[in-house]
């Protein structure tokens, strides 16, 4: 008969965590860790209305029965353990949070003890419910509404990325949630809010559902529908609009994997977020690709945060592009991003070149080491689609190696060299120097020793290798080579 009627008046909260009990199995996209605390919030509300019906029933007896004031104490605690549950969905408490669990953890000894030390309320022998003539005798109360001030607290900090109309169901709920409490104790009514709990729990985990479905799963960050969403709803707050764009992640995934890939994007998206705040929103709304929208700020306030987001990502090994664009009322935000888009992709080729640049520049002077460790330089030429040698370039290092100081005195023309070969070398040198250009079967290799005479007038034996880039048809592009001073005992030649 009590279970019939336990049925009968809990139906509706029953159907309610039955109903929600099974969504959680339909595949949504909330974490494991959300669907398990859900699950246990679940159990302790169901736990919770048990209880009242079995203190309920312990009330009826003539008697006091040990049961009641054990049954009572756990109903007292189970409120703020539900409230904690409910944070926790949202993964709101980690490790510098743990402190949340320190008033209910002081309560447990408090209350169940209750029955003996008079502290908060008791029992007399002929089952009548008494409490002390303080504000103690609200202290079940007082737990119950610093939980839910929690909550809400949680709210604000969590979600404030997040419109207001988006927060309005929750707090709405949670608001008269606490004005039912109030009037209850105020009118000194004792009722099972297990349905209240119940009510709070499935609009909360809808709350939570709803943005989940915003965010990228990767990163954290509002996804591409938000961001579509967001341009339109927010348009006329919206002052600025920024597009980034990481560089290099497919060489990541090409060469590290996809896990690197992911790490790399959800590094970057945290310095672009580093700075949580209501006056911004992060997108990201493509592989590599992101989205910034800037609410109610100036330029200042917006080239700022874009410099501390690059400052951030200097920390790392990854870089991004950036292009922002100050908005206007007469435009719309796909123009705004269209313009701020092209910014970026200037920004990028500028990082493109300067890292080109700058790998050049450490090139050359890794060769400019190696040929001074070798005592030895390079030259170059260079040919016009008709095979005529229109540029000659002799190295600063092979001047140094003769004795000469730059340009001016060993000009970059092919004579400042083949002028001082020695005479008993001049005429072959010249040959196969010759015959490697005329090669356009590009097998010959120009590879020869001879005689050079220096700025101070010595003979000294130098190896000479070259080899010819050509065009498809065989007419050179250009002709690379090196000189390589050959050590003797006399270390010159008379």
């Amino acid at each position: 008969m009590y279970i019939l009627e336990f049925l009968l008046e809990h139906y509706i909260m029953l159907a309610e965590l039955i109903g929600l009990w099974l969504l959680m199995d339909s595949g949504i996209h909330l974490t494991k860790k959300t669907i398990l605390v859900t699950r246990i919030v679940i159990i302790l509300i169901f736990t919770e209305s048990v209880l009242w019906s079995l203190e309920l029933w312990t009330r009826s007896f003539e008697t006091l029965s040990i049961a009641r004031p054990i049954l009572s104490s756990t109903i007292y605690l189970l409120h703020p353990a539900i409230m904690i549950g409910i944070i926790g969905m949202g993964e709101g408490i980690r490790k510098q949070k743990m402190w949340i669990y320190i008033p209910l953890t002081i309560s447990i000894p408090l209350i169940y003890t209750s029955q003996w030390t008079h502290l908060i309320f008791w029992y007399t022998e002929d089952n009548v419910y008494k409490t002390v003539n303080s504000f103690f005798r609200y202290y079940p109360y007082i737990l119950f509404f610093f939980y839910a001030f929690a909550l809400g607290i949680y709210l604000i900090e969590n979600f404030s990325l997040f419109y207001r109309k988006a927060r309005k169901g929750i707090f709405f709920t949670l608001v008269f949630s606490l004005m039912g409490v109030i009037l209850h104790v105020v009118v000194d009514v004792d009722t099972d809010y297990s349905t209240l709990f119940a009510s709070v729990l499935i609009l909360y985990y809808l709350f939570l559902y709803m943005n989940t479905s915003k965010m990228d799963p990767l990163t954290g960050l509002m996804n591409r529908q938000c961001y579509y969403a967001d341009s339109k709803k927010g348009r006329e707050r919206i002052s600025a609009v920024a597009s980034v764009d990481m560089n290099d992640l497919k060489k990541i995934n090409d060469t590290m994997g996809h896990k690197a890939g992911d790490e790399a994007l959800q590094t970057v998206s945290r310095c672009l977020n580093f700075k949580r705040e209501r006056a911004k929103n992060v997108y990201r709304i493509g592989g590599d690709e992101f989205a910034i929208f800037y609410y109610a700020k100036d330029e200042d306030y917006v080239k700022n945060d874009l410099e501390l987001i690059k400052k951030e990502l200097s920390k790392t090994p990854y870089v991004c592009a950036f292009g922002y664009t100050m908005t206007s009322r007469s435009e719309t935000i796909d123009s705004a991003m269209t313009d701020a888009d092209q910014k970026m992709y200037k920004n990028k080729a500028q990082i493109k070149h300067t890292n080109i640049k700058n790998i050049a520049e450490m090139k050359q002077a890794t060769i400019e080491v190696i040929h001074e460790a070798l005592n030895s330089g390079m030259w170059g030429m260079d040919f016009d689609e008709e095979g005529n040698m229109i540029k000659v370039e002799w190295s600063q290092q092979f001047r140094k190696m003769i004795g000469f100081d730059d340009e001016s005195d060993f000009p970059n023309e092919l004579e400042s060299w083949s002028d001082r070969l020695h005479p008993d070398d001049k005429e072959r040198v010249l040959k196969e120097f010759n015959d490697t250009i005329a090669d356009y079967t590009n097998e010959k290799t120009y590879d020869v020793e001879y005689k050079f005479k220096t700025k101070d007038g010595q003979w000294r034996r130098f190896h000479d290798i070259g080899k010819l880039l050509r065009r498809d048809n065989g007419v050179p592009i250009s002709y690379v080579g090196i000189f390589v001073a050959i050590p003797d005992r006399a270390n010159a030649i008379s």
